[in-house]
């Protein structure tokens, strides 16, 4: 909720979220760069914590393995949309966890 709100209010994208115009830093994406993506692996972790298995290791394995892919793929989209205003925002920032990863 918190990172659409800010894209709402600071990006003002024109019809899609991809169509945002400005780099976001404020709020939590000031320490890390997909606050969506690690709420939905501290989710799928958690769930498995909760109740371990065989089968819930590999399924929150392989979400995991996708949601990084998705936030990979998305970081070279910003890339090549906003250059190194982009690359510099990720050597301040990390990925999912702050000042971890």
């Amino acid at each position: 909720m918190h990172g659409f709100h800010i894209l709402r209010i600071i990006g003002k994208p024109k019809d899609k979220v991809e169509d945002t115009t400005v780099l976001v830093t404020q709020g939590a994406f000031r320490y890390i760069r997909h606050p969506l993506y690690s709420s939905l692996l501290f989710l799928g972790w958690g769930i498995f914590f909760k109740d371990p298995s065989f089968i819930g290791c590999i399924l929150v394995m392989a979400a995991s393995a996708f949601i990084t892919a998705t936030a990979r793929i998305e970081e070279n989209e910003n890339i090549n949309k906003f250059g190194k205003i982009y690359v510099d925002y990720m050597k301040k920032t990390k990925m999912f966890i702050p000042f971890l990863f």
